[in-house]
């Protein structure tokens, strides 16, 4: 009733302008080429498909069967026609992923000879043939399908979260997170979002990213090796507290809710854990009746209530603080060996999980202490389990994980004591780790420097190495308005750099991914201390002649973050309200590289503000 009755009356919210029609793959695969085509991850899921259901589609495509229609919203992002993604997006990448090599059918790998655009990023070495290759008449069907498109321009953002919401929330392929999820904003849906991207280390530098860069930040698996983020590596797989397909499923996020659920409610109205209860913070009613439906936007209203009271970035801070933690208690053995000797049990795992985290998460920020016996705290958890009695069955009772919590919380608390500084752990391990990974997603964004020091035996201060590090900060300042950049002083991009320090300084560099820890501890030793290092660097970005607006804000905005006994230096640059100068010259960013900016291009330039 309600529906017909909104079908029926007239709408006050913009027009959606709808078109429809069929674009082949060769076309489309120009826009990802381009990055047209993007990826809105407040609402999108992960790339989730495996070998087997791109396989699939590639040979539903061969066999000239139809696809499902693709839906894109036309939108502009930073001036820039592109188009959103709203339904579509496995299969979109599923189809690229095919064309660019990165996984066979049957044996076979797409010919890039078979498209113009293809041949080319081979001819330029961006893309590499496999062999043996699909039959080249095959290939060009395949290049000249065409894929049913509906695009439709819209001027409210809401309404794509609406469109999206709609579409998905009776997805039968969809796990329960993902459904929750769909199109749902608010404090409480957001910072569970954040929390799980950081843990997990699928992190970009922008909530909207190209699709042609999704595959930096997606999770793969040993038949799929073309993403990012190895799912063995990720904290609740190599820990043994989740299995993979959970974290495909999104299990992590359920996990999270239930921590951050528990976290804010108040001593008295601890809530239980259950599929209704997670539910019901999203909004998302356990059937249709009236009373469910208030039910649930009650207390969507409620527990988004509780997360602003307690502060997000409080909020933020102390769990990744509790995670760090853990991450440090894990290093010599997963979680799950601290049950029952290592045993092969799966069910219940997430469970003892929360228990435990939840007692040290009291400890450290409502109790204000600090761990204080790491030894003896390891020597307790390996016998923590004979201590914890979870119920079974898909509710958890709010009374029995309070027990649990507090009987834990009691075993444990002999290992801390009170502090009367901040009791938050710095998240200097999983924060740089989650750096370099956002680098990978929006490398102009991002500049790493190895030190300010010359790699030669005098190894004295480079003042063109500072003057370098001034530049970039400019253009980092230039990006446009609202934008955000980071030089980072103490990584080494380069194999060779590394291999330099580690002879020189005797320091073995800490490899993450394509770059190396080395931090700035060795050049730290030339001015007494760290500190005196660090503010001298604070003084000398102060002192410098870039335009005053950035000069103050970013010598104001270093800090230093310590990973394995490593210190490195963090200059995050908000860009200003206007371009920013230095010395009477200004700057911008080339992909990784800094260059001067002159003649009419300033005026370009200043029309990002």
């Amino acid at each position: 009733m309600i529906l017909f009755m909104a079908m029926n009356e007239p709408t006050t919210r913009a027009n959606i302008d709808l078109n429809i029609r069929g674009e082949n793959i060769q076309e489309l695969f120009s826009w990802y080429l381009e990055e047209r085509l993007v990826v809105n991850r407040r609402y999108q899921r992960k790339l989730v498909w495996s070998k087997a259901e791109k396989a699939h589609l590639i040979d539903t495509l061969t066999r000239r069967y139809p696809l499902p229609l693709i839906l894109l919203a036309e939108t502009h992002i930073s001036g820039t026609p592109k188009y959103e993604i709203i339904d579509g997006l496995q299969r979109l990448n599923a189809i690229f992923s095919f064309i660019e090599n990165r996984f066979d059918v049957g044996g076979l790998y797409f010919d890039l000879e078979a498209m113009a655009s293809t041949k080319q990023l081979r001819d330029d070495n961006l893309l590499f043939q496999k062999e043996p290759m699909l039959d080249r008449k095959l290939c060009t069907y395949l290049a000249n399908y065409k894929i049913p498109i509906s695009t439709y321009r819209i001027e409210i953002a809401s309404d794509i979260d609406e469109i999206f919401r709609r579409i998905n929330s009776n997805g039968r392929l969809l796990s329960n997170q993902e459904i929750r999820q769909a199109g749902v904003t608010g404090v409480f849906a957001d910072l569970v979002r954040s929390l799980a991207t950081e843990i997990r280390g699928d992190v970009s530098h922008e909530e909207i990213l190209p699709l042609n860069r999704m595959k930096a930040i997606s999770i793969t698996s040993k038949e799929l090796d073309e993403y990012g983020i190895k799912v063995d590596n990720i904290f609740w797989v190599r820990n043994g507290i989740l299995l993979k397909e959970d974290i495909r499923d999104s299990r992590d996020e359920d996990l999270i809710a239930d921590l951050v659920a528990y976290i804010v409610s108040p001593e008295d109205n601890k809530p239980s854990s259950s599929r209704q209860a997670l539910d019901e913070y999203y909004g998302r009613p356990k059937d249709s009746s009236e009373r469910a439906v208030e039910r649930a936007a009650e207390r969507k209203r409620e527990i988004d209530g509780l997360v602003s009271r307690t502060g997000v970035d409080t909020l933020m801070k102390a769990v990744l603080g509790t995670h760090e933690l853990f991450v440090d208690l894990c290093s010599e053995q997963g979680f799950k060996a601290f049950l029952d000797k290592g045993s092969s049990r799966n069910y219940g795992v997430p469970r003892y999980y929360q228990v435990v985290f939840l007692a040290v998460h009291q400890l450290l920020h409502q109790k204000h202490q600090k761990l204080t016996d790491r030894k003896g705290l390891l020597a307790t958890l390996s016998q923590i389990e004979k201590h914890i009695d979870p119920s079974t069955g898909g509710n958890w009772s709010a009374k029995n994980r309070e027990s649990n919590v507090n009987a834990v919380r009691g075993v444990i608390e002999k290992h801390f004591k009170r502090t009367s500084s901040d009791p938050s752990l710095t998240t200097g391990r999983v924060e740089l780790e989650n750096l370099l990974t956002r680098s990978k997603t929006e490398a102009s964004s991002y500049d790493f420097k190895q030190g300010f020091c010359r790699l030669d035996q005098a190894g004295g201060w480079d003042e063109d190495a500072f003057t370098k590090v001034l530049q970039t900060i400019c253009a980092l300042a230039n990006l446009g308005k609202g934008k955000t950049g980071y030089v980072v002083i103490g990584i080494a991009d380069k194999a060779a750099d590394a291999q330099r320090i580690k002879i020189l300084h005797h320091l073995e560099p800490k490899k993450v991914g394509e770059f190396y820890v080395v931090g700035v501890d060795r050049e730290a030793k030339g001015h007494s201390n760290l500190d005196k290092y660090f503010q001298m660097i604070s003084d000398k970005i102060s002192k410098s002649n870039l335009s005053d607006e950035i000069r103050i804000r970013v010598s104001s905005s270093i800090s230093q973050l310590v990973y394995y006994n490593r210190t490195v230096i963090v200059v995050r640059v908000e860009a200003g309200t206007e371009p920013c100068f230095l010395n009477g010259s200004t700057y911008r960013r080339s992909g990784t590289s800094t260059v001067e900016v002159t003649g009419r291009d300033i005026v370009h330039l200043a029309k990002l503000f």
